[in-house]
């Protein structure tokens, strides 16, 4: 065994992770800056329209219709959830050091709620593929409050990744084992 195989890997660990350009950073935290822009703007104009008698009433009406319909309820748990997910997995792969040589990370292209989990697809420059990052599930796992992960390559593009992370306990069928030949299934595919 030649030392010119765990280079790359020692380069990894020591090179530090960039930060994201300005642009980028607008693009992580757009759900928190659109809720502290629009939310007040909203509130106004609803005052506005509805006066300020009928705005709390119309406030409390739409609390409710989300607090008391199950389906608006889960929809609104799971994006906020997703949101979450977003900001932990970019400080797990910083953590974990799923990074490019020079510093760069997965690129998180869409996080959406299925099913109680959350499907999170990814671009992985060059340097980063379907085995670097499946290797570090357990401390992705960890850092997004999730029992397991599963990661699944794209079957075209190789630099697209789907983690498909599981909030709940798995469902297991007695009798079949949990990962057959060390492939992690994906559980809904995207």
């Amino acid at each position: 065994m030649t030392h010119d195989n765990h280079v790359p890997e020692l380069a990894r660990q020591l090179a530090p992770v960039k930060r994201p350009n300005p642009v980028l950073w607008l693009y992580h935290w757009r759900y928190e800056l659109l809720a502290v822009t629009l939310l007040p703007y909203a509130l106004v104009n609803l005052v506005w329209w509805l006066g300020p008698v009928w705005t709390p009433v119309a406030l409390v009406a739409a609390f409710n219709w989300v607090f008391y319909w199950r389906a608006a309820r889960r929809h609104v748990r799971g994006r906020l959830r997703a949101i979450v997910v977003q900001h932990r997995l970019r400080t797990a792969f910083a953590s974990a050091r799923i990074c490019t040589v020079d510093g760069r990370r997965p690129a998180i292209l869409w996080t959406r709620p299925v099913d109680g989990d959350i499907v999170v697809s990814l671009f992985c420059p060059a340097g980063i593929g379907f085995d670097q990052i499946h290797s570090r599930r357990e401390v992705l796992a960890d850092a997004c409050f999730a029992t397991e992960i599963y990661v699944d390559r794209h079957p075209k593009y190789g630099a697209l990744v789907t983690l498909t992370i599981g909030t709940t306990a798995p469902r297991r069928e007695p009798g079949r084992p949990v990962s057959p030949g060390g492939v992690v299934p994906l559980r809904a595919h995207s």
